[in-house]
Parts: structure tokens; C-alpha cells; sequence
């Protein structure tokens, strides 16, 4: 019917296989009918309008296409003025039950994405700088962050006294292995990644000495109303083969927003990853997703037509597919913001910068390398932790064969030039 969910795959095929292309622009949309026999007025064609996924206009367009032509039409609807991201989608559906769907049923659509920027706001207060010999505070209304140099990282972030995070974030360069990417033996030819991933490390391994502890960089931004944002950056070692490293920044301002920077410069023989992104243990209780992004089934940068922009919301067990082989899956393209909250609607806010544009986001109960581990569900260890993922992206999941074929290279990250990859997060 049409209020079923499409599974991941049929999301994907039903798109490439609809039987009318909608060419939306900004104030026209083109219909393709690439039917051999119905006219498109047999269907309703339903516009709508949604500003940054909430959704403020809905029209009907007559349209009057006839079997292997095309018309273009005017929209029912304006371009907007106030500021916003603006999704147009124009949608054909069923006007009358059928055997095989109910009637509201869509069969095909298309959309339109625009944006109308808004003026900066105003930065928020000051914060509270807190040096130690072995730490690094910053305390603000609601909030408190701590920085270790022993260990390497973010330890500690509690917003209006609850500690949001179980383990120091870290760079992530890894997924789960697809059945695909069995077949064209990704993970031998990645392998360098999942030792980067699992390994990554503040402390300086090639000294003959005793591991040298690599200390972050700490930058202060002051104004005349006192320390406005601190910036920590760290610089942490991979055991590729040539090494690597690459730096984790986190700007922390004075509403608890801290804005986090993932920079490498690429080595050549190690060439393009799995995933360029961090990863984030919380806790399990954080069991709600809400994202603003692709959906409403998984996607990846070869599986994503088929989506739509909108606001979803899901558990984040539901991103776990039920394959008879645990591997990558639950994972969500062109995400602007995502949260993940407990029943009472406290957790993290994680969101896109406009540096970086939207990101991949996952959000599941177990890391990469838990779901790599386990060949059936039943190996899979028991539920500790929530485990975020934000990224750049990720190489496409490949699959024009599952006994070979390699992900287009367009579907690849590039490595060519320097990577950097910002985003934000926040407690709420």
C-alpha cells in the first residue's frame, strides 16, 4: 500500500524503473511519459513545497501526457523568498485502488532542491577556560568539555550534567564489508584503512624510545567579552604501510556547539578509503534517530535516487538489515542534521557545516569492525553502546556483478588532494 516503507533495494529500483520522469526546476517541471500505453492524466499529480523538510505548500498539476511523449509544465507553486532549504517534489499516484496498490499509491516522482541563505547569527557567550598539567577544560552555560593529552582526545561532554559520551571520538576510515565487496575483495585491497581505523593513535610509535605522547595545539579566540571559543587539535598516527596521520580539530563555543574538523594529507600509495569520517560511542539508552537528510531507507553513493529529502525518524535498531551475514547497512546520504536521543528526547544534536555540505550518518549498535567480525546475527555481541558515525562519505557499495565488479570510480572518495571534513555536535 502506500504508507509501506520500500525495503532499501526496491526503493532504489522502483525509481530507475518508474514509468515517468519528473525534470523539476525552479519553476517548471518536465514530464517524460515513458509509457507504452497510459496517459499520464490517469494518475494525480501532487506538488509540494517543504522548507528546510517541513513541508508549507501542496498543489495538484493537471498534466496531460500522452504514451512516449513529453510537455512541460508550470508549477502550481512560487518560488519562495524567506530563507531556507526549499525541496520541491512533483509526484504521480495512484487515483484509484488497484489490485496491487492502494490508491494514493506514488509511482513515480522527482524533486527539486533550492536554497535562499539567511543572514549569520550571533555568536554565543563566553566560555571558561580550564588548564591542567595532563588536561584541558572548557566550561559554558549548560556544558563542560574535557581534553586529555594522556589519553589523546575528547573524554568528557556534559550538557546540563549528563555525560553524553562513552569512549574518546576517533577518525574512522572503515565500514563493514557488503557481499560486493567480498566478491571484488575490497577488503584486501582496503586493508591498510581497517589497520588505520582500529589503530590510530596520539602516540608516536616509530620512536626507538618509549611512545612519545604527541600534545594537542590549543588556540584561544578572545574578544573584549572574554574567551568567545578554544580550539584543540590533535594529530594522531595510523600504522599504515608508509605511515600516515592526520589531524581531529574540536572548536568549542559558548551554546556547547563543538565543531569538529577531520584533515589528511593523502599518501599516495595508500590511495582512496572505505569512509572518511568520525566515529562516536554513546550510550545505548540514545536509541532514537531523527535525521534531516536521504531517505527513508538506508543509502549510499551508488544507491540513492530512489530517496527522497525529508525528515525521518527511525530506532536505531531499524538500521540494522536483517542479513543473513552481519556487513554494512543502516547508512544515510546528503544528511543535514541527525539526533539521537533517549525516550525523553535528551542526546546529541549532529550537524552539517557549510563548509563540508551534508554528510553520510550512521547510527547503529555496533562499530565496523563488531558487524565485520560476526557471520551470522547471532554472533553479534551484546547491545553497549549507540555508535555514531559522521562522514564525508563513503565509497559506493558497488554490485553491477556480486563476483567482481568494482564501485565506479566516480562512487569513490577522492584522494587526490587534501581531505577535510567538518561538522558540528551538541548536547539538547
Amino acid at each position: 500500500g502506500g504508507d509501506r516503507e520500500p525495503s532499501p533495494k526496491m526503493q532504489e529500483v522502483k525509481f530507475n524503473y518508474q514509468n515517468i520522469t519528473a525534470e523539476v526546476s525552479e519553476k517548471q517541471v518536465k514530464v517524460i511519459n515513458k509509457n507504452l500505453f497510459v496517459n499520464t492524466d490517469t494518475f494525480d499529480c501532487i506538488v509540494t513545497v517543504a522548507r528546510n523538510g517541513v513541508q508549507i505548500r501542496r498543489e495538484k498539476l493537471e498534466t496531460n501526457v500522452e504514451p512516449l511523449c513529453e510537455k512541460i509544465y508550470d508549477l502550481p507553486v512560487h518560488p519562495e523568498t524567506a530563507p531556507g532549504e526549499y525541496t520541491v517534489t512533483v509526484s504521480f499516484r495512484l487515483k484509484n485502488e488497484t489490485v496491487w496498490a492502494a490508491a494514493g499509491h506514488e509511482v513515480a516522482f522527482g524533486q527539486y532542491v533550492y536554497m535562499i541563505k539567511a543572514e549569520k547569527r550571533q555568536s554565543a557567550g563566553p566560555v571558561t577556560v580550564i588548564r591542567g598539567k595532563h588536561n584541558i577544560g572548557v566550561k559554558g552555560e549548560n556544558f563542560d568539555v574535557l581534553f586529555s593529552v594522556l589519553d589523546g582526545g575528547l573524554v568528557s561532554y556534559r550538557y546540563a550534567g549528563e555525560e553524553m559520551i562513552k569512549e574518546i571520538p576517533r577518525p574512522n576510515f572503515w565500514r563493514a564489508p557488503v557481499e560486493n565487496d567480498q566478491g571484488n575483495q575490497m577488503p584486501k585491497r582496503y586493508a591498510q584503512w581497517k589497520i588505520a581505523s582500529m589503530y590510530v593513535s596520539h602516540k608516536d610509535f616509530r620512536e626507538d624510545s618509549f611512545c612519545a605522547v604527541l600534545e594537542p595545539e590549543v588556540e584561544e579566540r578572545v574578544s573584549e567579552a572574554g574567551v568567545r571559543s578554544v580550539k584543540v587539535t590533535y594529530t594522531y598516527l595510523m600504522p599504515t604501510t608508509p605511515v600516515s596521520e592526520c589531524t581531529l580539530a574540536y572548536e568549542v563555543t559558548g551554546e556547547g556547539r563543538v565543531r569538529t574538523t577531520l584533515s589528511y594529507d593523502p599518501v599516495k600509495q595508500l590511495g582512496d578509503m572505505p569512509e572518511f569520517g568520525v566515529i562516536f560511542k554513546l550510550d545505548a539508552d540514545y536509541d532514537r534517530v531523527q535525521w534531516y537528510g536521504l531517505g527513508p531507507s538506508e543509502t549510499y553513493a551508488d544507491r540513492k535516487r530512489g530517496a527522497k529529502l525529508g525528515i525521518y525518524k527511525n530506532l536505531v535498531k531499524d538500521n540494522m538489515a536483517k542479513y543473513i551475514v552481519p556487513q554494512e547497512c543502516g547508512a544515510k546520504e546528503e544528511v543535514r542534521y541527525a539526533s539521537v536521543t533517549d525516550r525523553r528526547g535528551r542526546g546529541m544534536l549532529f550537524e552539517m557545516d557549510e563548509q563540508s555540505g551534508p554528510m553520510m550518518f550512521s547510527a547503529l549498535p555496533y562499530t565496523p569492525h563488531e558487524l565485520e567480525n560476526a557471520k551470522h546475527p547471532y554472533e553479534l555481541p551484546q547491545v553497549h553502546y549507540t555508535v555514531v558515525r559522521a562522514a564525508l562519505g563513503q565509497m559506493g557499495i558497488a554490485g553491477d556483478d556480486s563476483w567482481g565488479s568494482r564501485t565506479h570510480p566516480e562512487y569513490l572518495l577522492d584522494a587526490d588532494g587534501k581531505m577535510t571534513f567538518t561538522f558540528s555536535f551538541r548536547g539538547i
